[in-house]
């Protein structure tokens, strides 16, 4: 399999990048199992970790993961097998984080530059007033194995801002997006700081302080050769504009400011431009913040038990009316309906 960073980007669907899942075999061979049976069940071939740039679908990245969390008998393997995941295997876009003047620069380029590891995760950086929040959301929602693909990314975020930061680093907070795990101990070991579940996003909170942070070994010469890379890599995307348009839509959530005029300045054009756009591909921004309206409502309320008001604020509802309205208009039931139905299948 030829080496192509920019295979990820022509993937027809939600991929991530091997490299993140290259330590896995060690991992399970810790346990006593091997893992060429477990990718046969996930649908993935006896090869695929072996090219760092394969791109592996995401419902099999999940499922992997998942099936981990089964074998094992540990529901923390998610936030195991993250662990071992180090910046290095993020490529290219890695390096570059690692070469930026400053943290805040670094985490920057990685939320404009993460889809070069694939369509999946969708990250976000926020600062407000004195804190600021990393949030990472998986691009489409699984049957099974949510939390598991949760928690990968999330120590994925720890061990990047551990490594851009310096040892001493540790969060203020950690936010997850699913209901509280019976054992939190090895959440509470890895992170350091306080848990916070059932929240509306899954995001590591800590002090802006650490944004302007110099990067210990970054070079400047190296970074210019990186950004030339980097920049080479991203002119021979693909990503049509509905892709573009969704991706700009959940970074928009998690900034509270959901407008037509922000997505389109998140993709560097004008509101005009968006529209005239997502048009010329029989689409409308209308439309696809509502698909990704329901998608993040259906992941909140399967995978945590906030109220139905939290979650209509979440996705900058006026009240839980208008958002049981637009929640029927979706899937023909209203919220409540959905969410007990959705129970009753989990048990």
């Amino acid at each position: 399999m030829p080496k192509d960073p920019a295979r990820l980007a022509r993937a027809d669907t939600y991929v991530v990048r091997a490299a993140l899942f290259q330590a896995l075999p060690e991992t399970f061979s810790a346990f006593g199992l091997s893992i060429e049976p477990l990718l046969r069940e996930a649908g993935l071939p006896p090869d695929s970790l072996d090219d760092p740039e394969y791109p592996i679908p995401v419902r099999s990245a999940v499922k992997l993961v998942a099936l981990g969390a089964e074998r094992t008998g540990r529901p923390d393997f998610g936030l195991l097998a993250g662990q071992t995941v180090p910046l290095a295997a993020l490529g290219l876009i890695g390096m570059l984080a690692a070469n930026a003047a400053d943290v805040g620069a670094g985490l920057r380029g990685l939320v404009m530059t993460l889809h070069l590891n694939g369509r999946a995760i969708v990250p976000a950086l926020v600062v407000r007033d004195d804190m600021a929040s990393l949030s990472l959301a998986l691009a489409t929602t699984h049957p099974t194995g949510m939390r598991q693909g949760i928690d990968f990314a999330m120590a994925v975020a720890g061990n990047i801002m551990k490594t851009l930061c310096g040892p001493d680093w540790a969060p203020a907070e950690v936010l997850f997006s699913y209901r509280p795990p019976a054992n939190q101990k090895s959440y509470a070991r890895f992170f350091k700081a306080p848990l916070q579940f059932n929240a509306d996003q899954s995001a590591l909170v800590f002090p802006a302080t650490w944004l302007s942070r110099r990067i210990a070994g970054a070079d400047a010469q190296r970074r210019k050769a990186l950004q030339q890379g980097v920049a080479a890599v991203m002119s021979e995307q693909p990503f049509d504009i509905q892709t573009r348009t969704r991706r700009a839509v959940f970074t928009a959530i998690v900034q509270d400011d959901v407008t037509v005029e922000n997505v389109a300045g998140l993709l560097g054009m004008h509101r005009r431009t968006l529209n005239r756009r997502l048009a010329e591909s029989d689409a409308t921004f209308a439309g696809i913040l509502n698909e990704v309206r329901f998608e993040i409502a259906r992941r909140l309320m399967s995978d945590t038990a906030l109220p139905l008001v939290d979650i209509a604020a979440t996705l900058n509802y006026a009240d839980a009316s208008a958002f049981t309205r637009a929640f029927r208009s979706w899937s023909g039931m209203t919220p409540t309906d959905w969410r007990r139905k959705g129970s009753r299948q989990r048990t």
